[in-house]
């Protein structure tokens, strides 16, 4: 039996490392369906299911809309978790309700580049004369830390309440 984690659906976004717009990789309104889901997963063995469910990958703006509904429905029709790619364009609030559809994992690798990027940014606008890499890297980890702490924060982590 093949295990890991497979994506079933299509997030648009990122593709080979250069970002496109979405138009170019998934057609409006593509989503994940329940009953292909439920054959996936009980035809591969994942261990969990990225679903398309109305994020997009690489979004640098938090303007993605989910279909909640749509997440109760994956979640009932299959026995692993839920992945959400596309994280770091959902809003908050979205966010939250996500998790509380059924959502189990939630990819936000660009909005923590985006809270290191622009701590280094400041840094460097701020003193355009610095070479040395550890006067601002420190920063910018501690700007990712705390991106972390606050998503936590947003999707409802317990400990962090």
């Amino acid at each position: 039996m093949r295990r890991g984690r497979r994506d079933q659906g299509r997030v648009g976004g990122e593709r080979h490392g250069r970002q496109h717009r979405v138009e170019q990789h998934v057609a409006a309104g593509v989503r994940t369906d329940p009953a292909e889901a439920r054959q996936f997963v009980r035809d591969t063995g994942v261990d969990a299911l990225a679903v398309a469910v109305g994020s997009s990958h690489a979004m640098t703006t938090r303007t993605a809309a989910l279909d909640h509904e749509l997440i109760r429905e994956l979640a009932a029709a299959v026995p692993v978790p839920l992945v959400l790619h596309g994280s770091s364009g959902v809003p908050d609030e979205e966010l939250a309700r996500a998790v509380d559809a059924g959502m189990r994992k939630i990819n936000v690798g660009t909005a923590l580049n985006v809270a290191y990027t622009r701590s280094v940014r400041q840094f460097l606008d701020a003193d355009t004369a610095v070479v040395d890499p550890r006067k601002y890297l420190a920063g910018a980890r501690t700007a990712m830390a705390h991106e972390v702490s606050r998503l936590l924060r947003t999707i409802g982590t317990p400990s962090l309440q």
